[in-house]
């Protein structure tokens, strides 16, 4: 692990930096309908004060969806610090759910993604050494370049199952990016290779797998793709490289 703390140089911070400010634009948006709502309120309390009849319903449904966005905002506060805290570690034992669950909440803040489906894992906790702030990163930007292509109507799946070579597979079923995009891009390239994570895409399938190690490495290259199970638990097509 001597190269752990590498792990977190110019472009880290620019991720991290990215991501919060989708997640500060996301509490803006929060605030202004909160603060809309109140002004309707106050608005509607000066009418009840110089003797209008208000309808208790208006009332009702202001303060309702106050609340709402208050526990919206609290939602995306929790998420903000889950991701704060994945600095806390370079290198830490975690579930490969956990990390795959925050990074699709984080994605719903962008403007233009779609939705995503993370498929439950039925066994024990997939548990990895990794470097978290790395996975995701790598995680993060696969969903960007999905979306910024397939635009805020697409649905992606994701999934997660063994690795008969060693460690585990995240599968994103319907990833599709333009002919034009390049992914994975240097800068990915670089930090999949800094914590041993394999990226395969097929193109045709419209798949794309991440192959994450069970123990930290560095500086290991693709070495094919990995081996993949069917639901009946035979192998699955194995994916071609690029």
């Amino acid at each position: 692990m001597k190269h752990a703390k590498e792990l977190f140089d110019y472009d880290s911070l620019a991720f991290f930096g990215r991501v919060n400010a989708s997640i500060s634009h996301e509490l803006k948006n929060i605030m202004a309908i909160i603060s809309e709502t109140a002004g309707l309120l106050s608005d509607l309390s000066d009418l009840a004060t110089s003797g209008t009849p208000i309808d208790p319903d208006m009332l009702k449904s202001s303060a309702g969806s106050i609340m709402e966005e208050i526990q919206r905002g609290f939602t995306t506060i929790r998420q903000m610090n889950r991701f704060s805290h994945s600095v806390d570690n370079p290198v830490a034992d975690i579930d490969l759910m956990e990390i795959l669950d925050l990074v699709c909440h984080l994605s719903n803040y962008l403007s233009f993604a779609g939705r995503t489906h993370l498929l439950p894992w039925d066994g024990p906790a997939p548990k990895a050494q990794t470097s978290p702030f790395a996975l995701q990163a790598i995680i993060y930007e696969a969903l960007v370049q999905n979306f910024q292509n397939s635009g805020p109507r697409a649905e992606l799946e994701i999934s997660i199952q063994p690795n008969a070579n060693s460690g585990w597979v995240i599968v994103f079923t319907g990833f599709c990016t333009s002919d034009f995009q390049v992914f994975p891009d240097d800068l990915t390239k670089k930090t999949a290779a800094s914590i041993g994570v394999s990226i395969d895409l097929d193109r045709p399938e419209d798949r794309l797998a991440l192959c994450v190690p069970l123990t930290f490495q560095t500086g290991i290259e693709t070495n094919g793709p990995p081996e993949l199970k069917d639901d009946d638990g035979t192998p699955g097509n194995r994916m071609e490289a690029t």
